[in-house]
């Protein structure tokens, strides 16, 4: 699942001296780097801080501020992170309804309208997960590939935002063909997640999760029936396996996922 600490987009970088000590005091900046801190404390006090940053941002920048829309953006991904952390369905449910707040009031032009989508559709995952709604996972699909059709293709090494986003697409297709038992659908995210691992470099701190994300896709197609894919599945959750750091939180999962690929390819002979 998408999870993003970077800084909003909104914020410019480039003001020298007291400007940029200004803006960094501004409520939308105040929590961001509350964010930031969280994702690398864990400390759940800083998630909080940076909740009531963004409730005061969402007060202080008009609507029609591209910061309002990024506030509101902000507080869906922040509750979204709030429900990870505490499994509270208020959180999830604040989460959606701040990220349609966020689709809704990005004015025209705004630039940050595909993150905006993103952390909507990723809350929307999110609800899937818990509820197996099949309107909610839909709903995600069409707004990871409005994300698509937004952003531009720009050349080798500067698509990274495009690659998460594509990414994103294919673990939501994966999530509904699993689901649903759907080759169609589970080809289509084979094909995002071929695409993506395709365009990231081998040095890149995300190739070992696009190399697992390949991996699931073929998994779930090897699910469907289709066990020609069983080799190809394995050799990509070894070598995602072998670039994740020791402590990974997904290595036991990766790990177990492996080890039901080998018995299925000594059973089936592939």
């Amino acid at each position: 699942m998408a999870r993003w600490f970077g800084r909003s987009k909104s914020r410019s970088y480039d003001k020298p001296g007291s400007a940029a000590e200004s803006e960094h005091l501004e409520p939308l900046g105040v929590s961001d780097d509350l964010r930031l801190a969280y994702g690398r404390t864990g400390d759940p006090k800083l998630l909080r801080g940076s909740v009531q940053a963004a409730e005061l941002a969402v007060e202080v920048y008009p609507v029609n501020d591209i910061r309002h829309a990024a506030a509101l953006s902000s507080l869906c991904m922040l509750h979204r992170l709030s429900w990870e952390r505490d499994r509270s369905a208020p959180d999830l449910i604040k989460a959606v309804d701040y990220g349609r707040q966020a689709v809704d009031k990005s004015p025209p032009g705004d630039q940050g309208l595909p993150r905006h989508m993103s952390s909507l559709a990723t809350a929307l995952q999110e609800v899937y997960d818990s509820t197996k709604d099949e309107e909610s996972i839909d709903e995600a699909i069409a707004l990871y590939r409005g994300c698509l059709d937004l952003m531009p293709v720009r050349a080798a090494g500067q698509n990274e935002e495009r690659l998460a986003q594509e990414s994103n697409l294919a673990n939501s297709l994966l999530r509904k063909g699993r689901t649903n038992n759907d080759g169609a659908i589970l080809n289509e995210a084979a094909r995002h997640a071929r695409a993506t691992l395709r365009d990231t470099p081998d040095d890149h701190p995300m190739h070992a999760m696009r190399l697992i994300n390949l991996g699931g896709t073929l998994f779930g197609l090897v699910q469907t029936g289709h066990h020609e894919h069983l080799s190809t599945a394995e050799d990509m959750y070894a070598r995602g396996l072998r670039e994740l750091p020791a402590g990974h939180p997904v290595r036991a999962r990766v790990e177990q996922a492996l080890a039901v690929i080998q018995g299925l390819r000594r059973q089936f002979g592939v």
